[in-house]
């Protein structure tokens, strides 16, 4: 089970498309904001294999969520790769620094961003 942490329902979607197009059976659960997303992580919920986490959200960036879960001894493990349409190479460094297992910018295309998600899938998630 993987964990989609975005604030736009559009892009949740088109995330939801693209772990589609990967032929791989993955449920999935969402989270609006890092603040649920949060929530759902320290409330009992049953722990994701994967985080894909948006960086650019209001109230609580991706930046911040990670720092909170890097500071969780029962959340610091979990994989997290950022997702994001920031190409700036500040914005991936601080998500590496602030510990993301990995990040994606955003490709324009559908079969691209399945083939993104493809490879984060080989190497966070069992079978």
């Amino acid at each position: 089970m993987i964990l989609i942490v975005d604030d736009n329902a559009t892009e949740r979607e088109l995330t939801t498309i693209a772990i589609e197009a990967t032929g791989r059976r993955i449920n999935v659960r969402y989270a609006k904001d890092g603040k649920s997303a949060l929530s759902m992580l320290r409330n009992g919920h049953k722990l994701p294999e994967l985080i894909l986490l948006d960086l650019k959200m209001p109230g609580m960036s991706g930046v911040e969520v990670l720092h909170e879960l890097r500071g969780d001894d029962r959340l610091r493990d979990l994989p997290v790769v950022v997702v994001t349409s920031s190409a700036l190479e500040s914005d991936r460094a601080e998500a590496t620094a602030a510990g993301a297992s990995g990040y994606i910018k955003k490709p324009h295309a559908l079969t691209q961003f399945s083939k993104e998600l493809e490879s984060v899938f080989h190497r966070w998630l069992p079978n």
